[in-house]
């Protein structure tokens, strides 16, 4: 396994919270399957519906700790007194997506708006740059206006809206934003 790698499996960020708790992000491992399985099942009906696979159901989020292949999937955790409380991911793409990733984020509801999920985006984006990758996807329905705000703070763009691209779970469609963050600036390239 190349250097980078082995960097990117041993990345820690430590940050105080405004509580005086003590945050930790770290790479997932698979000694964290209960504590992940934990923390989807904590997660609203509402927050679930917006995982592309089931969340909610443990014998999947165990699959995804099973699995764990951190060159497919880059799953950084949220570790506070010892209780995992927020996952953000990098989807790496394949052959000629290869230069990019998705991102994937999720809290508690307890621990939103104390700028963890904005710490654990700054954290995916300098892992994406540690591996070499050019560009960061978002997809984010438009019904949650501050969570696109978040991105765009961060230097992510707004770049397409698909229309009726995300169905409910009651059946509603819903607008979705595709965000881009450019890793690497190609602008005049010729």
């Amino acid at each position: 396994m190349s250097d980078v790698w082995k960097q990117v499996e041993n990345y820690r960020k430590l940050k105080t919270l405004p509580s005086g708790k003590r945050l930790l992000l770290r790479p997932l491992t698979k000694d964290d399957e209960q504590e992940l399985v934990d923390l989807f099942g904590r997660a609203s009906d509402q927050d679930l519906q917006y995982f592309r696979s089931d969340a909610g159901d443990p014998d999947v989020v165990r699959s995804w700790v099973e699995n764990l292949d951190v060159r497919t999937v880059f799953p950084l955790v949220a570790m506070v007194d010892g209780s995992m409380v927020g996952e953000a991911t990098l989807h790496f793409g394949e052959h000629f997506h290869r230069h990019l990733a998705w991102v994937r984020i999720f809290l508690d509801r307890e621990y939103r708006r104390q700028g963890i999920g904005t710490l654990m985006l700054r954290c995916l984006i300098d892992i994406a740059r540690r591996v070499g990758l050019q560009q960061l996807y978002a997809e984010i329905v438009l019904t949650q206006p501050q969570v696109v705000k978040a991105f765009e703070n961060l230097g992510f763009r707004h770049e397409v809206t698909l229309e009726d691209y995300f169905i409910t779970d009651d059946g509603e469609t819903l607008d979705m934003a595709i965000m881009v963050f450019w890793l690497v600036d190609n602008s005049g390239v010729f």
